[in-house]
């Protein structure tokens, strides 16, 4: 099994929008999928429905309260599963998080969700990297980042990298997948002007292809509560960029399920 975590140094560049749709357009392609909230804040849960945020979750199961299948919620997608945020008091997120931050408690929860069946955990993180973040990727296989088309987010490029680093050298094993451009506006001086700094000075091998474009429609899918792809038929022309990160990320992860045939299928008898 393999997991993926999605993390910044920076908040608000998309690290919730970015799991959400990815875990949905993975799921699409037939891999069974948990999308697991680790933010104090439950943004997933906000992201789709407030119900979601009165629901025990990630905590519960951390405390030892409840086992994974009960906390686990099946959508209406095949192979797409939630576990959302859970209840916490703002006075405990500190304790919470130093509870994370050895890895741990996060290597129970991979190893229950690889015994469910499920062939790839998608975990949305807190920014920063402070403990419940830094615990996670101790132990995961593969980190993702947003870097949102802004002049400060790539500032704090170098700082992710050497948290990277860093544990490496302390045994993790966790790999960087690559760097996502998101909320990019190409008519913009500014947003354009950042993107094509990080297209000159990235390694292609670390950059997705794809871009997440700034677009208003995110917030409709918000305020419908799903994802791009289920807001209507056939979906918004922006929901296929995650389609096209997912196939990026099936080579990256090495996720390829054995298909019917690896080569042309004739389009004629």
């Amino acid at each position: 099994m393999k997991s993926l975590v999605v993390a910044s140094q920076k908040g608000g560049v998309g690290k919730t929008t970015v799991s959400l749709h990815l875990a949905h357009a993975l799921a699409a392609r037939g891999y069974n999928t948990l999308l697991v909230d680790c933010d104090p804040q439950g943004a997933i849960g906000l992201s789709l429905s407030r119900k979601l945020t009165r629901r025990a979750g990630f905590k519960e199961y951390i405390d030892g309260n409840e086992p994974l299948p009960q906390l686990i919620i099946n959508t209406r997608v095949p192979g797409f599963h939630l576990l959302p945020f859970g209840h916490i008091a703002p006075t405990d997120t500190e304790r919470f998080s130093s509870i994370l931050a050895t890895g741990d408690q996060y290597r129970r929860l991979l190893y229950d969700a690889d015994q469910l069946g499920h062939d790839l955990v998608i975990v949305d993180t807190p920014c920063g990297f402070g403990g419940i973040t830094t615990g996670i990727l101790r132990v995961a296989t593969h980190m993702l980042s947003p870097i949102q088309a802004e002049p400060i987010a790539l500032r704090s490029v170098t700082q992710l990298l050497e948290v990277v680093q860093s544990l490496r050298r302390q045994g993790a094993e966790v790999e960087l997948v690559g760097f996502l451009i998101s909320m990019l506006q190409l008519r913009q001086t500014e947003s354009y002007s950042v993107a094509q700094e990080v297209w000159e000075k990235f390694p292609p091998d670390l950059l997705f292809t794809a871009n997440v474009p700034r677009d208003p429609v995110f917030l409709e899918a918000v305020g419908a509560g799903v994802p791009l792809g289920m807001l209507r038929q056939p979906p918004p022309p922006v929901a296929h960029v995650f389609d096209l990160v997912a196939a990026e990320l099936e080579g990256r992860m090495g996720l390829l399920q054995t298909r019917q045939t690896d080569g042309p299928q004739p389009l004629l008898d």
